[in-house]
């Protein structure tokens, strides 16, 4: 039998969880995971509540709230939720928000308060009662020899899932439906990809639901005013937004805002990102730091192995190449042009070139010939009525309107690319196909370039053959050409329109915003990174 390590603590609130789901277990204490629901937050509320009062005194009983002990012999540490003295005799209660039922892992968790409190105390406790709030009924659980070795095992069970390092398999099963950590774990999708589970029928809800908020206006001034967001300018109210439907805020040139909400998007998670009219974004904003050292470690020592860095980058490049040349077709089949239909051919050839390169700088090569056959014809995709000519990329500044488009509008996916990063738990600065030049993202251009072509090209050719961007949203300056106030709001709002887009999922088939797929593609990446998957998948359009 494996003995205790009392060194290695464990919550326990996380104990049970070992029962319930040993995947969940592996995502809280070992990755720090905090995903919230409704579930969660309830729980949380209730728990507040009834803390609130540290202690409560009637003529029968007693109660004291909120008891954070940790033994000196077993590996446990936490809060025990409420201790009631009555009739000489002590006991744990624990609060659960359900409905009354016997449950084993609650009853295990209880059991941990009870070990904690005999040691405490140095007493016996001979049993402790659940508390379903829904019920507003408590069921009694006696402390008996198999359950205390139980819960000793599970104890055990949860020490070697934190010394392995290694994410339990997915339940996949009723177990995750309403899981906060549903979206972080994808145990349908993972299972599929495994090669052991059915298609998934439908997306999880995304983590990030495209809520932003766009400050492009000189001057102006954020700050909140209780649960409420206001964009002043001269002490006017420009616009005023509720904080619960804000996740992430962007802020073009000289808008600025009260160290009071800056403290609050730090307490909340929302990212600030600020952008410079002509350079592109500068900075971020980012709450702590995620708290999943095994999956920044496994990232490391991947960037360190030259065979997997090589795969994840010809499959990252084949991805962007094979997006080209869809985006290139959908258009032929709407104008017929010879000159598109040839580039497709070359762009096809390419992406099948990306499977025998030996190296990166083979890999850089093609890729560039992919880039230079595609903008070749890039321009062929205007409509007759664009008054805009596009003859070659260039950018670091663009010198015309339809680069200072696509320069824009890959900042923005950077953007995207480097939330997604931080929200699954990579360093954005460490790729796998980008040079990791100091300042550079690079990871975050490696995700980058799967949607390039499908998010920022389709929004720069629809934005200016639909005539929503027209010359009148462009400046010259410093010699370079770049979008004004006004063309940036146009394009943001285009932009955002297209990645909450829904798209069908070329592998699971159900439909789900791009916003989504990227946040996917990032995860899927840590998954293989950390020995889940076996390989990385691009997301491909068809």
């Amino acid at each position: 039998m494996v003995e205790l390590d009392s060194e290695l603590k464990i919550p326990v609130s996380a104990v049970a969880e070992v029962l319930y789901c040993p995947r969940n277990f592996y995502y809280r204490v070992v990755e720090g995971a905090e995903d919230t629901n409704a579930h969660v937050l309830q729980g949380k509320l209730e728990e507040e509540r009834r803390n609130s009062r540290k202690s409560l005194s009637r003529t029968d009983y007693r109660q004291s709230r909120g008891l954070f002990l940790t033994s000196d012999y077993l590996p446990l540490t936490g809060v025990v939720d409420v201790v009631e003295e009555k009739d000489d005799q002590i006991y744990p209660v624990e609060y659960k928000k359900g409905q009354l039922k016997d449950n084993r892992n609650d009853d295990v968790q209880l059991c941990c308060q009870a070990l904690l409190l005999e040691e405490h105390l140095g007493r016996d406790i001979p049993y402790g009662y659940v508390y379903y709030a829904s019920s507003h009924q408590r069921r009694q659980v006696y402390f008996s020899q198999e359950l205390r070795e139980l819960t000793l095992a599970t104890i055990r069970e949860a020490q070697t899932i934190i010394r392995m390092g290694t994410v339990p398999e997915p339940l996949g099963d009723q177990r995750c439906q309403g899981c906060s950590l549903a979206a972080r774990c994808l145990p349908e999708e993972t299972k599929f990809l495994q090669g052991s589970g059915e298609t998934p029928v439908r997306p999880l809800p995304a983590i990030n639901l495209g809520r932003t908020l766009y400050v492009d206006t000189p001057g102006a001034y954020l700050r909140k005013r209780q649960e409420r967001l206001l964009v002043t300018k001269d002490n006017d109210i420009v616009k005023e937004v509720p904080l619960c439907s804000i996740e992430q805020v962007i802020i073009v040139g000289t808008a600025n805002m009260s160290t009071q909400l800056t403290r609050l998007f730090l307490e909340k998670g929302i990212q600030v990102f600020y952008f410079s009219g002509s350079r592109g974004i500068l900075g971020w904003l980012n709450p702590a730091w995620g708290k999943n050292v095994p999956l920044r470690l496994a990232q490391y020592r991947a960037c360190h192995d030259e065979a997997l860095c090589l795969e994840l980058a010809k499959t990252m490049i084949k991805g962007k190449i094979s997006n080209m040349r869809t985006f290139l077709l959908r258009y032929n089949r709407a104008r017929p042009d010879s000159s598109l239909e040839e580039a497709a051919g070359q762009l096809e050839k390419l992406a099948g070139k990306t499977g025998t390169v030996q190296g990166k700088d083979s890999l850089r090569g093609i890729e560039g010939a992919a880039s230079r056959a595609y903008f070749q014809v890039f321009g062929r995709l205007l409509g007759e009525k664009v008054s805009f000519d596009f003859k070659r990329r260039n950018r670091r500044p663009p010198k015309d309107p339809v680069n200072a488009l696509l320069s824009f509008g890959y900042s923005l996916l950077v953007k995207e690319a480097v939330a997604v990063c931080q929200s699954v738990g990579l360093d954005p600065y460490l790729g796998f196909f980008h040079s990791m030049v100091y300042g550079r993202p690079a990871l975050a251009l490696d995700l980058v370039e799967e949607f390039r072509t499908i998010i920022v090209d389709s929004v720069v050719t629809t934005c200016l053959n639909k005539g929503i961007i027209n010359p009148e949203h462009f400046e010259e300056r410093l010699g370079g050409c770049f979008l004004n106030e006004a063309g940036r709001k146009r394009f943001f709002s285009a932009y955002q329109g297209r990645m909450n887009e829904e798209v069908t999922h070329p592998i699971f088939t159900y439909r789900l915003p791009y916003r989504r797929t990227m946040e996917l593609q990032g995860r899927f990446l840590a998954k293989v990174l950390q020995g889940e998957l076996p390989a990385y998948k691009p997301f491909l359009v068809r």
